[in-house]
């Protein structure tokens, strides 16, 4: 073998760290009360027991979501149905009411219905109404207290003749 060697390579080397046994006198026992072993399986128990409560509670209200969410689809979804019959509804009654529109069926309802007939020559009156749309331009003469004076008489006296 190699005369110079390293202990940290030897094998055989005894632990540098010996375990150290605890001396024991043959008088002095330590004793464990039940009560306190009780106690603290009590403890324990209780622990899990929250633990589980815990998880328990964390569970139901991911599954309360999922119910709430499963809800709210299904009434969306009904209000989704209630609008598409409405709108189908709306185009039915939208096409009634264009058909009753329609001047030949007016006319049938009036004469069948109400009883009315078409008017003779001689109940037509025609009246003319065409007007003569125009428009005069006035020149605006310079400010003068006299000239809007004598502006009023002439419109006073227009508007009484």
């Amino acid at each position: 073998m190699n005369s110079r060697s390293n202990l940290a390579y030897d094998h055989y080397v005894a632990n540098p760290y010996p375990v150290q046994h605890p001396q024991t006198q043959s008088n002095v026992r330590i004793r464990v009360s039940k009560t306190k072993q009780q106690v603290a399986q009590r403890q324990a128990k209780l622990l899990s027991m929250a633990k589980i409560l815990l998880v328990a509670s964390l569970a139901f209200l991911v599954l309360y979501r999922g119910v709430i969410i499963t809800d709210t689809c299904n009434a969306v979804e009904q209000k989704q149905n209630t609008l598409n019959a409405l709108i189908t509804s709306n185009e039915k009654l939208q096409v009634e009411i264009d058909r009753s529109l329609d001047l030949d069926n007016i006319e049938t309802i009036a004469r069948d219905q109400l009883g009315m007939r078409r008017a003779e020559k001689y109940q037509t009156i025609y009246i003319d109404l065409e007007q003569v749309d125009y428009v005069e331009k006035t020149a605006k003469s310079e400010f003068s207290p006299t000239s809007h004076v004598s502006e009023f008489f002439s419109g006073l006296m227009a508007y009484l003749d």
